[in-house]
């Protein structure tokens, strides 16, 4: 290995010592560049390139650290390490030099050929790690600012996005309201009174999911609005709804006689948790299979908690993917590539009952079937005492609440 070092010192004995002392240094070849003036580095350096420069404090006309500060006002590509000699041993002097920008100071009386050699070799050393620790923290800075400004054009683009994607939405609400103001109450059977309110609520709901795919993808994250909610009113219409859209698919939800379903929680969010599980239920199950979606409630020490269990028959999960399936982005093993699906969906869904202080686990056989179970603070004391039941269609005793098919 070969380096250039820069030799500037007015005495032609000191010139000749140091070259001696750097020829002999078994490690390393140096090729030394002798000068004997401030002006004569400055011109060699502003054309020629150095690993590093030994430097005579007492220059005639110009001192070793008025020579540092003028070569920082070159802006020379690669500024070389610097190491100071002097004859005399003042530490002004020494510190002097080291602000200006050397690496060491070496007393001419007083250091070893192989001191010398060993200041040289870790002045080199330390500008080498300086300048990667700079070439580092500068690509640092790009990469952030090329990630700040992918995430400014991403950012534009997802809100382009919803806003034409909610275009669509607003036409299909619009005309399914028109539809049914303009179709005679004659010819309106409730079939499909049904299926244009469908469409409405449907056309709302995916407004509301761009709405949180955007907030999501931004970083953002709505604070839950907690209230009154009715868990079973909102299971049972689900299921209607998938009833009406996955005919191929039987369901059967099963409540016990007598229990009140209501707690304080964010409708938009656990709706938003019950279509992922349900909707997977049927994504990932065979047509004429079943799918059971079960309420039921849990004493704890201090406050009730609802349970809410889906079922189905289906793929299942591989053991090996049970771990992450709550992960963003991860699918099964098992899912065809044919079925769609971005993998955020659960990892949503657990998201949104961890924010409601539950938790959501799973039960798995591959080629069996899943459930997907929900465990929910109510979130109203034990010394309240159970509710009446809300209305609906009476539960036969200990069995399902209804069945379809």
């Amino acid at each position: 290995m070969s380096l250039r070092v820069l030799l500037v010192d007015d005495g032609m004995a000191d010139r000749l010592a140091v070259s001696r002392a750097l020829a002999r240094d078994p490690d390393m070849k140096w090729e030394v560049v002798p000068v004997s003036s401030a002006e004569d580095a400055l011109a060699y350096l502003s054309a020629n390139g150095v690993d590093a420069m030994l430097l005579d404090y007492h220059l005639p006309g110009m001192n070793g650290v008025s020579l540092l500060q003028q070569l920082s006002a070159l802006g020379l590509p690669q500024v070389p390490a610097v190491v100071v000699l002097t004859g005399s041993g003042n530490e002004r002097v020494a510190v002097d030099a080291m602000k200006a920008g050397a690496q060491d100071y070496l007393v001419k009386e007083a250091f070893s050929p192989e001191r010398l050699r060993r200041s040289l070799r870790a002045a080199v050393e330390t500008m080498r790690m300086t300048r990667e620790l700079e070439e580092r923290r500068l690509r640092a800075e790009r990469a952030e600012a090329a990630a700040r400004e992918a995430l400014a054009v991403r950012d534009e683009l997802f809100s382009l996005a919803t806003h034409d994607l909610k275009g669509p939405l607003q036409i299909m609400t619009l005309n399914a309201q028109v539809l049914r103001r303009q179709i005679p109450a004659a010819s309106m059977t409730p079939a499909l009174e049904t299926r244009l309110g469908h469409i409405v609520r449907a056309a709302h709901r995916m407004g509301e999911l761009i709405d949180h795919f955007l907030e999501v993808t931004r970083g953002q994250e709505r604070p839950l609005k907690r209230e009154p909610l009715d868990l079973l009113a909102m299971v049972r219409g689900k299921v209607r709804e998938l009833e009406a859209n996955a005919s191929r698919h039987h369901f059967i939800l099963e409540v016990p006689d007598g229990r009140d379903f209501t707690g304080e929680w964010d409708s938009h969010a656990l709706e938003r948790v019950l279509e992922n599980l349900m909707g997977n239920a049927v994504k990932y199950s065979a047509a004429d299979s079943t799918v059971i979606v079960r309420l039921s409630v849990e004493d704890g020490d201090s406050q009730q908690f609802v349970l809410l269990a889906v079922t189905d028959q289906g793929i299942g999960i591989p053991v090996a993917d049970l771990p992450f399936v709550f992960e963003r982005f991860h699918r099964g093993r098992n899912v065809s590539q044919d079925v769609s699906g971005s993998g955020v969906g659960l990892a949503s869904a657990r998201r949104m009952v961890e924010l409601h202080g539950g938790t959501l686990a799973v039960e798995s056989v591959e080629g069996q079937g899943s459930t997907f179970t929900v465990r929910l603070p109510r979130g109203i004391p034990l010394s309240a005492g159970p509710t009446p039941a809300p209305p609906g269609p009476a539960p036969t005793s200990g069995g399902p609440e209804y069945t379809a098919s």
